[in-house]
């Protein structure tokens, strides 16, 4: 291809392709000029602890690191760990295999949380303090050591929002002492080419601390060619052996955008999973910077009118990629029911929201909590039992034990799927600890005939429940209960349910788990004769509503 199309100049214009250049950099060289240094060169910058390491030997600032290889690491050294924080992968060749290019962690709960979802997490990333400030990047073209050109440029907005390339920035005049340590590192780094030595610097404090160096062409190049200093013309010429001239100065507060960039980073905000865990922006203030913009003079990234249609397809994929995002984040809520309801199938859905319909109007009423005196065994229901059925059978067996359960109440649980998962939640084995439980032993199992027979007492979590166990076994409903029947504080009027956070994330999880932690506690005192209660009321308001439900 190269021999083909007669090419003599190759420019990495990405991190994978830098990448590939340095695995075939011997190779490449012998068909054309290679716009890097060498594979050892190389390799300092794509792995970003040599980088960093190299920075701290030239004094440069660089931001404090967590080594913290595993979970038992980061619950040992709690106390001394500062707050937000962020995880980079630790190396830039592996970026792309990995769901973030930088992740935000607001508090140790949130970074415990990566650690239990998955035990390598410290020594797969780069775990760091989060630096607040602006990114500045100081560009140069380096030969022997020596800059041949260089150009500073401020991002205004980044696209993700949690870090990544510029969709709008500002040309700066070069800050002395910025350039002073870009060189310097580079230098220690023996690098030859351009680069892109990049800052994050806190205006109100004055820190400038190092990011990372990139050893390929940057996302904001049209702004520093825009402002007449023409960084691929340059290396063109040292390569073929002539000698660049270079403007002794340019034109700062010079603007350049990407406009679909614009559009899908606005389109970003109204997804939280496309966030990382950072504090999303105002987005009323995103829209009005963005329109502001077009009342700027300025530079594009990409519009050009003698070759439009690239900007022109990227403009519309934008759009649609934005439209996207915003609708997925209007309709996240019905999305869920709607795939909660196919999950279940026609006849159960209906059924469920006839049930809801009716407790939201007052018509029905959930059972109330009662003398529990007589009960022996007690069953945890729910639609997999890998999560709330399972978590509530562990809560329960821990509190009956606190109490001495005197008469020992058997606690089993059951899921109301055909077809049972091996094992719990992974989210609900790694939080239950938090709860002084264990669900690694755990293994849901499916309701049958002989598990409601047995049981005394039928804890269902929420409408689904109810509608299955009217289908699947009429005559136990006077057995049936809803968790939320325990709560210390009131019920919620006409909701009985503990809803399913099985589509959430993480933290969702938790949020159940806590409000399920009350309820079990309360139904712990009810079964130990600890709180006086009224008689367990029948779960149906009349025999003549109970069989038209069963008939809906």
């Amino acid at each position: 291809c190269i021999r083909k199309g007669g090419y003599d100049m190759l420019f990495p214009m990405s991190d994978a392709g830098l990448a590939v250049a340095m695995d075939y950099h011997d190779r490449l060289s012998t068909l054309l000029h290679v716009g890097c240094p060498g594979p050892e060169i190389v390799r300092q910058v794509l792995e970003k602890d040599r980088t960093l390491e190299a920075a701290a030997a030239c004094g440069i600032a660089i931001p404090s690191r967590m080594n913290l290889p595993d979970l038992a690491t980061l619950e040992r050294l709690r106390g001394g760990l500062r707050f937000p924080a962020i995880a980079k992968p630790s190396s830039k060749e592996d970026e792309s295999q990995h769901a973030f290019k930088m992740q935000y962690f607001a508090d140790f709960e949130e970074l415990r949380d990566a650690f239990l979802l998955d035990p390598q997490f410290g020594s797969k990333n780069l775990l760091q303090e989060f630096c607040p400030g602006q990114g500045v990047g100081i560009e140069t073209l380096i030969q022997d050591g020596q800059p041949v050109a260089l150009f500073q440029h401020r991002r205004l907005r980044e696209l993700p929002v949690s870090g990544g390339g510029s969709v709008a920035s500002i040309s700066e005049a070069v800050d002395p002492g910025l350039a002073e340590q870009a060189i310097a590192l580079l230098r220690r780094l023996c690098w030859e080419g351009v680069a892109m030595v990049e800052f994050k610097v806190d205006r109100e404090t004055r820190r400038a601390v190092l990011m990372e160096v990139n050893g390929r062409y940057w996302g904001s190049i049209p702004l520093a060619v825009g402002a007449g200093i023409d960084f691929p013309f340059y290396e063109w010429q040292l390569a073929h052996g002539e000698r660049p001239s270079v403007p002794a100065s340019y034109p700062a507060g010079l603007r350049c955008r990407w406009l679909a960039g614009d559009i899908r980073r606005i389109g970003s905000l109204f997804e939280e999973s496309g966030l990382d865990g950072f504090p999303p922006p105002p987005r009323g203030r995103e829209i009005a910077a963005v329109l502001r913009d077009f009342a700027r003079p300025g530079k594009s990234f990409l519009w050009s009118w003698s070759d439009p249609v690239p900007a022109i397809r990227d403009f519309f994929a934008a759009i649609k990629i934005a439209i996207r995002s915003v609708v997925k984040c209007r309709i996240r809520t019905v999305k869920q029911v709607v795939a909660e309801h196919r999950y279940h199938g026609m006849r159960i859905s209906l059924s469920a929201l006839r049930l809801r319909a009716l407790y939201s109007l007052g018509v029905r009423r959930a059972a109330a909590a009662g003398d529990l005196s007589q009960v022996r065994s007690v069953l945890f229901v729910c639609h997999g039992n890998i999560i709330r059925s399972a978590m509530g059978e562990a809560l329960l067996r821990k509190y009956l034990a606190a109490a001495g359960d005197p008469v020992r109440i058997h606690v089993s649980s059951a899921g109301l799927t055909d077809a049972p998962q091996e094992r719990a939640d992974a989210r609900s084995r790694a939080i239950a600890p938090e709860f002084g439980v264990s669900l690694e032993e755990h293994r849901p199992r499916r309701m049958t005939a002989e598990l409601v027979q047995q049981a005394d007492l039928i804890v269902i979590m929420d409408c689904f429940n109810e509608a299955r166990m009217l289908r699947w076994s009429p005559q136990a409903m006077s057995k049936v209960v809803y968790i939320t029947a325990f709560e210390r504080r009131s019920p919620k009027a006409g909701n009985p349910e503990l809803g399913d956070p099985n589509l959430g994330a993480m933290a969702e999880v938790r949020r159940c788990y806590h409000a399920l932690d009350g309820m079990v506690r309360g139904l712990a005192a009810a079964l130990s004769g600890r709180i006086p209660a009224p008689a367990l009321t029948a779960l149906m308001s009349s025999p003549a509503e109970a069989g038209a439900t069963r008939n809906a």
